[in-house]
């Protein structure tokens, strides 16, 4: 048995999480957990506070439009359900990359949408000079700002411009880019942007983020009503925000988790710190033979999700290995992205993907290289 393993799996849920987060989640729960716009007392408007100054850190941290148009959802699919089901109808044209979680696809199959994949570089973005002609055909575009495959940053401001001058709206999934780097959604020009607690930002699992531009959030349906505190004498939704969208008691120990989080996230020295990690693991693994290593090598261009196809082995093995003789902790497989892996060639196997976060060592990347020269 290991004493200390080793994580890799960050690209699924960062650990450890942000200092700070389990205490003031735990202080949530033993000392104040009071519900909001339930009640008048001091401890649900508390409780409010530190919600609307989550929203708040939400919307400076992103340059989102309004701090009030920053809504919490019960997860990142959550959120991406809310853009993608409030939104499309059975029918419309729906641009998507050739990357996309099963978080975009399985919602667009499942109302009846017709989907069309930008193709794919060799390198692993989206190859914009094969855009279709007529962009102003298609209700949406939905597309990842980072491969949670490849970890290939994708070209989502020259996307949106091309996006903006057909007036299609961009959903942008940051599902592998919230946290990681600085980046503001109004320069980009998204009019939804879905983020995850759980990932970069290092805070709670359980919660999602979806922020719209007020002049997109008006045409996208809610995707759950129900109560909210506020106009109680009303059968109808709210039409203001964000309680149209936020039916329901909110998760509000995740909220004062991510709260916690964002309190000491600085996404500049998280970046830093990332190209620093990605050239060590690269270098690490240069010269090892019979592994192929999905995406470009630039590290400008990429997060540090990296996917391994070992050539002479089964990855589902070597995963296996790498845990049980090892003690370093991957995750092998499809990654619910099956076109990024049909993209890469690597479908129906999959790969063996290591995934770093702020907390990632030098010394155990140099144990993950040492490990997959000996296995490859």
């Amino acid at each position: 048995m290991f004493t200390n393993l080793i994580y890799f799996d960050n690209a699924a849920t960062s650990f450890p999480k942000a200092k700070g987060v389990s205490d003031a989640m735990k202080r949530f729960l033993d000392e104040e957990c009071a519900n909001i716009g339930r009640g008048s007392y001091l401890r649900a408007q508390e409780a409010g506070l530190a919600v609307i100054e989550t929203r708040e850190r939400i919307r400076d941290l992103f340059d989102c439009p309004d701090a009030k148009h920053v809504i919490f959802t019960g997860g990142m699919t959550a959120a991406l359900n809310t853009v993608i089901k409030g939104f499309v109808r059975r029918g419309d044209k729906v641009l998507v990359s050739s990357f996309e979680h099963n978080s975009v696809i399985r919602p667009l199959v499942q109302i009846g949408a017709q989907i069309i994949r930008i193709p794919a570089t060799f390198e692993g973005v989206s190859d914009l000079d094969q855009l279709p002609d007529d962009l102003s055909s298609f209700r949406l575009c939905v597309h990842t700002f980072a491969s949670n495959v490849s970890g290939m940053i994708q070209p989502v401001d020259a996307l949106s411009h091309r996006l903006q001058a057909a007036g299609v709206p961009l959903c942008i999934d940051a599902a592998q880019a919230a946290g990681h780097f600085p980046f503001s959604m109004q320069e980009i020009g998204a009019e939804a942007l879905c983020m995850p607690a759980h990932k970069g930002l290092l805070g709670p699992q359980g919660l999602g983020v979806l922020c719209l531009s007020p002049s997109f959030a008006d045409r996208v349906d809610p995707l759950i009503t129900g109560g909210t505190g506020s106009v109680s004498d009303s059968e109808r939704i709210p039409h203001f925000y964000p309680d149209r969208m936020e039916a329901g008691t909110l998760n509000l120990p995740g909220i004062i988790g991510l709260k916690a989080a964002l309190d000491s996230i600085d996404c500049k020295a998280a970046r830093d710190r990332e190209i620093d990690l990605m050239q060590h693991f690269q270098e690490s693994i240069r010269d090892i033979p019979h592994i192929r290593m999905l995406g470009s090598a630039e590290t400008d261009h990429r997060v540090g999700v990296y996917s391994i196809d070992f050539l002479r082995r089964d990855n589902g093995d070597i995963s296996y290995r790498l845990e049980n003789e090892y003690g370093i902790l991957t995750r092998c497989g499809l990654h619910c992205a099956p076109d990024a892996h049909r993209a890469f060639g690597t479908f129906p196997k999959g790969t063996v993907r290591f995934s770093f976060s702020p907390a990632t060592t030098h010394e155990e990347i140099d144990l993950a290289a040492k490990a997959i020269r000996e296995l490859s």
